[in-house]
């Protein structure tokens, strides 16, 4: 009797449970113990990066930037983890508000991001020091006063040495970032933090220090040749030193016009999704393809049940954007399909070149 009561328990158990019960043997004497084992389904999350905001005038004079960003908000917030390269720091009024070639932005760009999807800046480019030190550090106060997350430049060795970690989904995400210059300013002396410049050594050892600690490690480079539509081998030789390092994803920005995605291979066999160039998002650039852009993207899943290869990523996409210039005379950033007829490419112009792998949403 014993017997047949404790295999009714453990009955009960087994549909009262999403754990996974291995099942009872016949001659079962209840001494055995029973092996369970927990069923963790996949976790999934999308990840994206939009390139570069530069607030040329009159940019830089708008009370808000709703109107502006108000027709591709949904492709934005659709996106579960979303980064922007803030190139012009948003110093606010402490200095007068200016566009190139000393840029100064005024604090509130951060919410126009934010209110449209954005949860993190990448701030290390080539005019994080355009207002000296004074105006990077008072950039990220700014940049902190509207609880936005930041990456690429600090206030201070123990600020850079906090890891960027986010957990979305229960997918664990670690974030760096770094430029090639800033326009012949000097970083004051002892004080490096201000802005992380690429270094391959130093790269190399960051990531595979952040790999260690996520799931996914990603990584946002200011490098390449301005309005050159295809990545110079120095972009490849330091997406390959990152790749070898075992990062899972790089978003490139710096040339204002768009450059390819690629896929790499690293040493340990791993996978590196490589977007070269994401072109301009939101500027007053006039230059030939300086106002196309667009929204990357990408799929990560994670898999417990999957020793081997827990962590997926895949589905690469990009959205085309298009800067215009309303009747009203304001900037607005729009898919670029529907002004197409207007712009030197059009849609399936980007795609292509952005890679034949890709497809738009």
């Amino acid at each position: 009797m014993k017997r047949i009561i404790l295999f009714l328990v453990l009955l009960f158990l087994v549909g009262c449970s999403d754990k996974e019960v291995v099942s009872v043997p016949d001659d079962f004497s209840g001494k055995a113990t029973t092996e369970v084992s927990y069923h963790t389904p996949p976790s999934r999350m999308t990840i994206g990066m939009i390139g570069d905001i530069l607030l040329h005038n009159p940019l830089f004079t708008y009370d808000d930037y709703a109107y502006s960003f108000a027709e591709v908000k949904d492709s934005l917030e659709s996106i579960d983890f979303l980064l922007a390269n803030q190139e012009s720091m948003p110093a606010g009024d402490i200095f007068d508000y200016s566009g190139y070639p000393a840029f100064n932005s005024p604090a509130h760009i951060i919410k126009g991001l934010q209110d449209v999807g954005v949860d993190m800046v990448s701030i290390a480019n080539n005019h994080t020091l355009d207002r000296g030190e004074k105006g990077t550090l008072a950039a990220i106060e700014n940049i902190k006063s509207y609880d936005m997350p930041y990456v690429g430049a600090y206030t201070s060795f123990e600020d850079q040495d906090e890891l960027r970690i986010m957990t979305v989904n229960d997918i664990t995400i670690g974030f760096l970032a770094y430029t090639y210059g800033t326009n012949g300013i000097p970083t004051p002396e002892g004080k490096d933090y201000l802005v992380a410049r690429i270094d391959p050594k130093r790269i190399s050892r960051e990531v595979k220090a952040m790999k260690k600690l996520v799931d996914v490690a990603v990584v946002s480079m200011h490098w390449g040749n301005e309005y050159e539509l295809s990545p110079n081998q120095t972009q490849k030789d330091l997406a390959q030193v990152i790749a070898d390092a075992g990062g899972d994803i790089i978003f490139g920005h710096h040339p204002h016009v768009l450059q390819q995605f690629d896929l790499l291979e690293g040493e340990n066999g791993n996978s590196t999704h490589v977007f070269y160039s994401l072109g301009n998002f939101f500027s007053g650039q006039k230059f030939e393809y300086t106002d196309i852009g667009g929204i990357a993207r990408l799929t990560v899943e994670k898999n417990p049940s999957n020793a081997v290869s827990p962590i997926t990523i895949s589905e690469p996409s990009f959205f085309p954007t298009a800067v215009v210039k309303d009747a009203k005379g304001v900037f607005r950033v729009v898919p670029l399909k529907s002004v197409e007829a207007e712009k030197i490419v059009s849609n399936d112009w980007v795609i292509d070149h952005m890679n034949a792998v890709l497809f738009a949403e």
